[in-house]
């Protein structure tokens, strides 16, 4: 059985609308990339103040989330993460975290701005981004019309994109 690391995506369980205090960790740790959503993230400060040890750092440029894996690596185990972000950012955040050895029940994720979603195409294999709500859509790499499956594949990083003829179907 081959093991694939969680991927954060548009409809992942660790995507919240508020974060929530969690009193079976021993410690709390919170990045926040978006300095325009300090507010939030002072609200849940005090929240928690006095309850439960916590670390809050700030990231305020790119060169700040590529050496985030640091302050992800020493964190001790039964740390819980909680990480305030726009959505390209909060994907670097938690695969470094994943990498880290996180774990997705340990993450809650606050998205700031628009989620991005995936489809990838079982014709030629090619990844590429779709809007929200899309059912369908035509593949940019190989030109065919794909459906956009349900499922999300962990291992191909998208919702899967099936192969058909919009010639031959039907209206209802």
């Amino acid at each position: 059985m081959v093991y694939n690391s969680p991927v954060l995506f548009d409809q992942s369980k660790t995507i919240v609308d508020r974060f929530t205090v969690r009193h079976d960790r021993r410690k709390l740790l919170i990045i926040s990339a978006e300095p325009r959503e300090a507010g939030t993230i002072q609200q849940f400060t005090n929240e928690i103040n006095d309850q439960i040890e916590y670390e809050l750092i700030k990231i305020n440029d790119e060169l700040q989330i590529k050496n985030i894996n640091e302050d992800l690596d020493r964190q001790k185990m039964g740390t819980q993460l909680y990480i305030s972000a726009k959505w390209d950012d909060a994907v670097a955040i938690f695969s470094a975290a994943i990498e880290a050895g996180f774990s997705e029940e340990g993450i809650q994720t606050l998205i700031f701005g628009e989620k991005k979603r995936y489809v990838y195409c079982m014709k030629c294999y090619h990844l590429q981004e779709v809007e929200p709500k899309e059912t369908d859509t035509i593949c940019y790499h190989c030109q065919i019309s794909l459906e956009i499956g349900p499922f999300f594949s962990i291992e191909r990083k998208g919702y899967i994109g099936y192969p058909y003829n919009p010639a031959f179907v039907t209206l209802t």
